[in-house]
């Protein structure tokens, strides 16, 4: 009720109540109720306050909508202002209040998404503008098995969607430790020491029809050494090294079968090596100079964010130099593990069985061999389009190499016109 109107009503009543009662006769004051003037006009006051609040709200509101803040409603918090003031309120005051029903506070905004820049390869995805919470992270499918399927590519077990390329160059050290009789009626034991270092720049070309084609150019350095055994600590008999351009392969896979079921992808390869290199330089015998045509099949059953792979192969030696390597039988074995979207674990078992060698139409019975070679691989996503790979192969049975590493970087770009 007004300020003014609630101190002019007590000396109404004293008036109204000389007026109707004797002085002598009044032993004591009787209240009167509130006329129906007044109760209308404190009607028509409190119709006319919730005009007022409503017309503030609805200008608060609208100010709200443009605000950018995500923190509590500016209008609620200007209400519960108007509904608490620091004075007293009034009975008016206090019956609007009553009548208004108390609004939650709106949820915080949030924040809107924005387009990600795609990466060769791969389609436009959302991101999120807002941080993730520490060890969270959130992003499509498609984003998921990125690195993963980028990895399968590099290690020959998928192929380069058509229309893209990518360029490998890659970087390769071995370790072989052998031993070997000396010339014949000289039974002393040599070791045999080679250190291979290979230095290879690959291509491989996205087809129509689900195809590729592959191409490598390496480049070898050896350091190769034979000592004698006999004699404590071994001493050095001769030591020569030699580099030297190595042999080119070209390659076409495609793709056979996909995945359907139980049914695995089939991949299928055919690969020749051309004998550009020399078979020795510095009497030093070289990891090329030999003519191969290769046959190659890959199966891969996904399970994810776990691939695993199958691959079988035979490789036909050519005479060199009246020099005949022994055909080779090939199986491979490999797991990989999509531990993040950008980051990708692998292990794969190598079995290689290579049959006995001709020389001048002679065969060296027992020239034979069985290579067993366990590789750990481990491959990121540095950038666009760019993946770096790291592996590391250890040797299990004495014709194998001791050990090796190799370090790649696979950058894939669009090829117009594919």
């Amino acid at each position: 009720m007004p300020r003014g109107l609630a101190s002019a009503t007590p000396v109404a009543m004293l008036a109204v109540l000389g007026m109707t009662l004797p002085g002598s006769m009044a032993a004591h004051a009787q209240p009167t109720k509130p006329t129906v003037d007044q109760l209308q006009k404190e009607i028509r006051q409190r119709d006319a306050l919730i005009r007022s609040l409503v017309r503030r709200v609805e200008n608060l509101e609208r100010q709200m909508t443009t605000s950018a803040s995500a923190s509590a409603s500016p209008a609620a918090a200007a209400k519960r202002s108007v509904r608490a003031p620091a004075a007293a309120p009034s009975s008016t005051e206090t019956q609007v209040a009553a009548l208004e029903p108390e609004e939650p506070e709106p949820a915080p905004a949030r924040p809107a998404r924005k387009p990600a820049a795609t990466r060769a390869g791969t389609t436009q995805q959302a991101a999120r503008t807002d941080p993730p919470a520490p060890g969270q992270f959130e992003v499509s499918e498609e984003s998921a098995q990125r690195a993963l399927e980028r990895t399968l590519v590099a290690t020959g077990n998928l192929l380069v969607p058509s229309g893209f390329a990518e360029v490998e160059p890659l970087f390769g050290y071995t370790r072989r430790e052998l031993s070997a009789l000396g010339q014949a009626n000289v039974p002393v034991l040599f070791n045999l020491n080679r250190n291979e270092f290979n230095w290879t720049l690959g291509a491989r070309l996205g087809l129509p029809w689900e195809s590729q084609f592959e191409i490598a150019l390496p480049y070898n350095l050896v350091q190769h050494q034979i000592t004698d055994a006999n004699v404590s600590p071994p001493q050095q008999v001769s030591y020569r090294s030699a580099n030297a351009v190595g042999d080119v392969t070209i390659g076409l896979a495609k793709t056979l079968v996909h995945e359907s079921g139980w049914i695995p992808d089939l991949l299928g390869r055919i690969t020749y090596e051309a004998p550009t290199g020399p078979l020795t330089t510095n009497q030093v015998p070289m990891t090329s100079g030999q003519s191969k045509l290769s046959f190659a099949g890959t199966a891969l059953k996904r399970q994810d964010p776990l691939v695993f792979t199958g691959t079988a192969g035979y490789t036909k030696a050519f005479e060199a130099n009246h020099v005949t390597p022994g055909d080779q039988i090939n199986f491979q074995a490999g797991a990989f593990l999509g531990t993040s979207p950008e980051t990708t674990l692998r292990g794969v078992l190598q079995q290689n069985f290579i049959q006995d060698t001709t020389v001048n139409n002679v065969t060296f019975k027992g020239s034979n061999s069985a290579q067993s070679i366990l590789n750990f691989g481990a491959s990121s996503i540095l950038g666009r389009g760019i993946l770096a790979d790291l592996q590391v192969g250890i040797g299990l049975t004495n014709s194998a190499p001791k050990y090796s590493v190799i370090l790649s970087s696979t950058y894939r770009f669009g090829v117009p016109g594919l």
